[in-house]
């Protein structure tokens, strides 16, 4: 099966949105509310962190001024960069959950009169 189609009317969704708007992406044809699904999120962080500690392990050993932060910075930076990049390649698309719907404001009473004390 194809990654980023739409599971309604099978339209492919760009890699870049897919990998931005994990949570709240929009089908350009059919306009459905989609989420990237569990399991390709669970790959793209598994990745994201194998990449982080081999990234932090290689430079770990520096003795420089900023040796103790530039591993965890590197680390980091790799993290955000390969999690994002397999998402935006294997990113199974669903349907995501439908939003509550907001609760009506409460009528601050008699018109002209505010909510608060009395006059």
């Amino acid at each position: 099966m194809a990654v980023r189609i739409c599971p309604h009317c099978k339209t492919e969704v760009s890699a870049p949105e897919a990998a931005a708007r994990s949570n709240d992406i929009l089908c350009p044809k059919c306009g459905v509310r989609l989420e990237v699904a569990s399991g390709s999120r669970t790959i793209g962080t598994l990745a994201g962190l194998i990449a982080g500690a081999i990234v932090w392990r290689l430079s770990a050993g520096s003795t420089t001024d900023l040796g103790g932060v530039l591993p965890t910075l590197y680390a980091f930076l790799a993290f955000g960069i390969v999690s994002a990049l397999v998402v935006m390649f294997t990113a199974n698309l669903s349907n995501a959950p439908v939003l509550p719907a907001p609760a009506p404001a409460h009528d601050s009473g008699p018109a002209g009169h505010g909510s608060g004390g009395h006059h």
